[in-house]
């Protein structure tokens, strides 16, 4: 989040100095362009010192003076030849209060640019002084004169008027760049909140006013979202507890009386037949009940609150000997590998014993020609490990691949909730096809 606001911060500042000292240079650019062109004193097509310049190129001597071999001269300017005595000896479109006599200090005050407020440019040849003026008020002319050392040392002035320019543009860029990341970190923020699902609260002010607005609705609308969901997972877990209590009393009344049903001597085979039956199915729905209630505790990861230090390898036999002892392992074969009887993790000791049971007993379920299952337990680098392996038909992939979902049905829970167990107790849970089913188990050694 953080690397996020101050990358678009760092762009932001960085584009602003560099668009700032591209507008710097085109400005100082522009401004030589200007300064140096001769566009400000080109009134007409030419520019007054072309045109004097094509006068004196142009004007030649004959009998009678001088006259112009081209019509140079446009209808607003006027020029006039000087001699070496002051007068005028030649003139094209001169106006009525231009003298027609000068001295040396009418020269001099000419060359400074102006002849009786007439703009004025001046060429020297060899037969006289030509004099080009353009209309009054149509330039303005001033002198400045500039040491050679001021040259020299131009580029270098230059160069600090850029560097100056470029941290004032720098400085500007960070401080408007400072506030729009500090806005940018806000929403950061309350975007990862939301998706936190935390509560959002964001000043619905400045530029990110409706994005502001729209986080802050989402966040009311994911609390609402969550609020109806808990109430509805507090109701069905309420009604499952409920309901399984009410089922679960009357239940223990059957078992009981059925199994005392069994062992009267009274009883025909047949009758004794049924009432073993009438136990069997009553002890399957007692489990089906406390599976309920598992999946109900387990399917939002529900931390085990009966936690205490287990030892693994008691669990496991107890778990294979119930196996073994009940009419469900007839058709197969178990092999235990204990190899660290101190092994020990923290957790819940009757979901571990029901994990184990329910992987164990998949197999044997599930294989009804029979199979044969190798069960080991080990440690390795503080972690104790579990495999439990048969030579079975294994599980359709389509279970294996949605292991961590619970069925919507009561078949096949046995895997998907070993797994949920395995997971909620910061254990690994891993299972394949490989010449039957395959499971490694990894729990956390204390």
């Amino acid at each position: 989040m953080n690397k996020t606001s101050l990358k678009i911060f760092i762009c932001f500042t960085l584009t602003a100095a560099v668009i700032a000292t591209i507008l710097l240079v085109i400005n100082v650019t522009g401004i030589a362009y200007i300064v140096g062109s001769d566009a400000s004193v080109n009134l007409y097509d030419n520019s007054p010192r072309k045109t004097l310049n094509m006068v004196g190129e142009n004007l030649t001597r004959t009998d009678n003076g001088f006259t112009l071999t081209e019509d140079i001269v446009p209808d607003e300017f006027w020029c006039i030849l000087i001699d070496e005595n002051g007068d005028v000896i030649w003139s094209e479109n001169m106006p009525d209060d231009i003298p027609q006599k000068y001295s040396i200090n009418d020269v001099a005050r000419m060359t400074h640019w102006f002849l009786n407020d007439y703009p004025v440019y001046v060429r020297t040849e060899d037969y006289g002084l030509i004099v080009l003026g353009i209309p009054k008020n149509s330039v303005a002319k001033y002198e400045m004169a500039y040491s050679m050392k001021w040259f020299d040392t131009l580029p270098q002035r230059i160069l600090t008027i850029l560097i100056i320019n470029i941290c004032f543009a720098a400085v500007f860029a960070f401080i408007f760049g400072i506030r729009l990341y500090r806005r940018l970190r806000t929403l950061m923020n309350g975007i990862n909140d939301l998706q936190s699902e935390k509560p959002v609260r964001l000043n619905e002010k400045g530029i990110f006013k409706e994005v502001s607005a729209s986080i802050n609705r989402t966040s009311d609308t994911i609390e609402r979202k969550n609020a109806a969901l808990a109430a509805r997972d507090s109701a069905r877990s309420n009604w499952i507890s409920g309901i399984s209590h009410d089922i679960r009393t009357p239940l223990s009344v059957i078992i009981g009386y059925s199994e005392e049903l069994s062992k009267a001597e009274n009883l025909t085979d047949t009758e004794q037949k049924k009432a073993e039956n009438i136990t069997a199915q009553g002890i399957k729905i007692k489990k089906l009940i406390e599976d309920l209630n598992l999946i109900s505790s387990l399917e939002y990861d529900m931390q085990p609150s009966k936690k205490s230090t287990v030892k693994i390898c008691p669990l496991l036999r107890r778990v294979v000997s119930d196996i073994l002892n009940s009419s469900i392992a007839d058709k197969c074969e178990i092999e235990l590998d204990l190899q660290d009887e101190k092994s020990t993790v923290s957790a819940d000791e009757s979901l571990i014993e029901r994990a184990i049971f329910n992987l164990i007993n998949n197999s044997v379920t599930h294989n009804e020609n029979g199979c044969k299952i190798w069960i080991s337990q080990y440690e390795r680098d503080g972690t104790v490990y579990v495999d439990i392996q048969d030579n079975g038909k294994g599980a359709p992939e389509g279970v294996l691949g949605n292991i961590s979902q619970i069925p919507k049905s009561p078949h096949g829970l046995g895997l998907p909730m070993a797994y949920r167990i395995i997971r909620v107790h910061g254990g690994k849970f891993t299972v394949k096809n490989d010449g039957g089913l395959k499971i490694r188990i990894e729990l956390p050694k204390i």
